[in-house]
């Protein structure tokens, strides 16, 4: 009880900050606005790539993506991978800025950009996969037998249940954001549509909740869900 009592506060106070910073963003000069959207599409990208067992650091990576410097001693679908995802992230914010919700297609089209040079994306699986992990790297095996580690839902399964995470998503809405974010990146990674890219993906349509712009009847739905002020 104390501690649900303490992570809805956590969660409350996030939400309000949020809804601050996106109402007074404009305040802020755009030298310093351009400065910070820089340096988190670098560290975002590094963090999210690390975790799937990417090598580049974080110096490395800010060398590749914005001093444009080739990296030596890397494996090619490394490179790749931070480059797709830098470009993968400048579609998500593109799509936010046209006013584009999240939907099946946008997706797609973030996965596909991210496999760019690595393989087909886009597609989803037509084969069993379990996830383990290998020297950091999280292991895709595909297979049609039952075997140990996290099992995601076989591909027939899977299929149902990904339409069906696009059809909830739009009954979301009315969750505070950092709720909502939490929720997608939780239920995709856990139906891991894609053979690979599944954890980038998700973590890139939960910022892609999180960066799109709190509408003003989403904040009313969103202060009346609180019910109290949160400083």
């Amino acid at each position: 009880m104390q501690y649900a009592r303490r992570k809805n506060y956590a969660v409350r106070r996030l939400n309000k900050k949020r809804e601050y910073y996106q109402a007074n963003e404009h305040l802020l000069p755009r030298e310093v606005t351009g400065k910070y959207e820089a340096a988190f599409r670098i560290e975002y990208t590094h963090n999210s790539t690390a975790i799937e067992g990417n090598t580049l650091s974080l110096i490395e990576t800010k060398l590749l993506l914005e001093d444009k410097l080739s990296i030596g001693g890397k494996e090619l679908r490394e490179i790749y991978e931070v480059t797709n995802h830098a470009k993968a992230y400048d579609y998500a914010r593109k799509c936010v800025a046209e006013g584009k919700l999240l939907d099946e297609n946008t997706v797609k089209d973030i996965h596909q950009i991210l496999m760019e040079n690595i393989q087909p994306g886009g597609i989803y699986r037509n084969v069993n996969v379990r996830i383990t992990r290998l020297h950091g790297r999280a292991v895709r095996e595909a297979n049609d037998q039952p075997s140990a580690g996290f099992q995601p839902p076989p591909p027939n399964e899977m299929y149902v249940q990904v339409k069906g995470f696009f059809a909830d998503l739009p009954y979301k809405t009315d969750l505070p954001a950092i709720e909502l974010a939490a929720w997608v990146q939780a239920e995709f990674v856990r139906i891991h549509p894609f053979t690979d890219g599944n954890g980038r993906v998700s973590r890139m349509i939960m910022n892609y909740q999180l960066i799109t712009p709190v509408r003003p009847d989403k904040t009313r739905v969103v202060r009346d869900h609180i019910g109290e002020r949160v400083d």
